[in-house]
């Protein structure tokens, strides 16, 4: 592959070609998606799995100086591919010419043909030779339009035809090659979409009408809330809250997780017990739960434990159970039960082949849930976890209720001191919320990125990484090039309707 300074402009962004051998694990994705692409289309129609054909040949005919094989990246994301392997002195053949499925339609599959022909050609080679199957009309359609000569007869069905040989003779001064006219090449008008920019425009109208008011109208009293926002005590108020939050969240997960598996235990009476904890909790409203335990010593003034109608160890209620003890086992034993039903639905959501292919490995049961089960799970209990302890952060406020001064009692009290100042205390209560369910989450998004990764080919680009990216093509005029790990390569833009190179 030849190199070039930097991409040519385009609306598209850059293309970055790289090449590999193919045993090079950047190249796993590519050939797994092709085999499981040919055996779905193909199954056992040829006699034999997609497999023989992807390792029939040496990697060394598909590395230089005999052949190629090339990746192409789209801001660090494997796109597309191919290859091609010598099939006599003149002429070269392709082979696994791919696309991956979220970037279809795009001509990429043509910017990776031209890039072969175009290495071809520097490399001497005057004919290029494929074959492609009765079960894809798409590859056929694409080598049509770029010049590629039938070998078969074209009145017959695909299936007749059985496989498609095309040929095609290419220039070998190491110019691109020329491609055929077709209606394909007339650039694509996008469809209009006038109510949608009415809406838009409309929903515009009625946001700025919003922040106009809000900066606008004296009610607020923005100077009061800038005097509140950071006083002792509404951080005092601040800094229980996150405590008992962060304590109720990691009490709430692991005792989830415990009632969870009892839940799907196949003992009747760890099953029932749990279907019952369940069932209780989530009957009974969370400011209910808060006073009975508020009230326990009422109920129970010593608590122990011992031999049933026997000698017990007791201790008074009141002193174990602190307020913030109290609050805390409130917000857990609900949250328990909603906890323990997202890990049941995540542990079900796990495919049964893994389950089976965990037994199969001989692994305790113990072993085969923390190692293979739970970590897939993860990738389904994460969000709806996270969307649970946002609601518990916000449950949180209702301590005030058991004489615990959190962030929402501490703006109360101040309210019933400062009558004057009810308003901005309940902006400063709002902007706190805001802040810390925005924290959880801009957390919920890393954790989840970090448990797609056996789920994904490329992990998609953070926030700064896009701001980082959006930035670099404004400085560059729109053509930054796609920064990589990977070996320089030969950097090129795809015309999104026609999937020219432009170098």
């Amino acid at each position: 592959m030849t190199d070039t300074a930097h991409a040519t402009e385009h609306r598209h962004g850059a293309l970055a070609f790289r090449t590999v051998r193919p045993d090079d694990p950047a190249a796993a994705p590519m050939l797994a998606d092709l085999e499981r692409e040919y055996d779905a289309r193909y199954g056992d129609h040829f006699g034999e799995p997609a497999s023989t054909e992807i390792n029939r040949y040496p990697v060394e005919h598909f590395t230089a100086p005999l052949g190629t094989f090339v990746l192409l990246y789209e801001d660090d994301r494997l796109v597309a591919g191919g290859a091609f392997k010598p099939y006599d002195d003149d002429t070269i053949e392709l082979k696994r010419i791919w696309t991956a499925p979220e970037a279809r339609g795009r001509g990429l599959a043509g910017v990776v043909v031209e890039e072969l022909e175009a290495e071809a050609g520097r490399r001497g080679f005057g004919r290029v030779y494929l074959t492609t199957g009765p079960r894809q009309p798409e590859a056929v359609r694409l080598y049509t339009r770029l010049g590629y000569t039938p070998l078969y007869d074209v009145t017959k069905s695909s299936e007749e035809v059985g496989i498609h040989p095309f040929e095609k003779t290419i220039r070998t001064d190491g110019a691109e090659p020329t491609r055929a006219s077709s209606p394909t090449d007339r650039p694509v008008i996008p469809l209009r979409h006038p109510l949608r920019w009415i809406a838009a425009a409309v929903v515009l109208v009625l946001l700025a009408n919003l922040v106009e008011t809000l900066f606008t109208n004296p009610s607020w009293e923005w100077p009061r809330v800038g005097k509140w926002l950071f006083s002792p005590a509404i951080l005092t108020g601040l800094q229980l809250t996150l405590v008992a939050t962060a304590l109720s969240a990691v009490i709430s997960f692991a005792g989830g997780i415990v009632v969870a598996i009892a839940r799907l235990s196949r003992n009747p009476v760890l099953s029932s017990l749990a279907w019952g904890y369940v069932w209780l909790f989530r009957s009974v409203p969370l400011i209910l739960v808060l006073v009975f335990l508020y009230n326990l010593g009422n109920l129970y003034p010593t608590i122990g434990i011992g031999v049933p109608f026997g000698p017990h160890v007791e201790v008074p209620t009141a002193n174990v159970l602190g307020d913030l003890a109290i609050g805390v086992i409130g917000l857990s034993l609900s949250e328990i039960a909603y906890a323990s039903e997202i890990v049941r639905a995540g542990v079900l959501a796990v495919d049964h082949g893994q389950h089976e292919a965990a037994q199969a490995l001989g692994l305790p049961r113990h072993r085969q849930f923390l190692r293979i089960v739970l970590p897939q799970a993860m990738r389904s209990i994460v969000p709806a976890f996270v969307n649970q302890i946002v609601g518990l952060l916000k449950a949180s406020s209702l301590l005030f209720y058991v004489s615990l001064l959190d962030l929402f009692g501490v703006v109360q009290n101040l309210s019933s001191t400062y009558p004057t100042d009810i308003i901005p205390l309940l902006v400063v209560a709002t902007l706190w919320y805001l802040a810390l369910t925005s924290a959880v989450s801009i957390v919920q998004y890393y954790v989840e990125r970090w448990t797609s990764r056996g789920s994904v080919r490329t992990l998609p680009l953070t926030p700064f990484q896009r701001v980082r990216a959006a930035w670099r093509r404004i400085r560059t005029g729109g053509s930054a090039p796609v920064r990589s790990s990977a070996p320089a390569g030969r950097l090129v833009t795809a015309d999104n309707n026609d999937g020219r190179v432009i170098s």
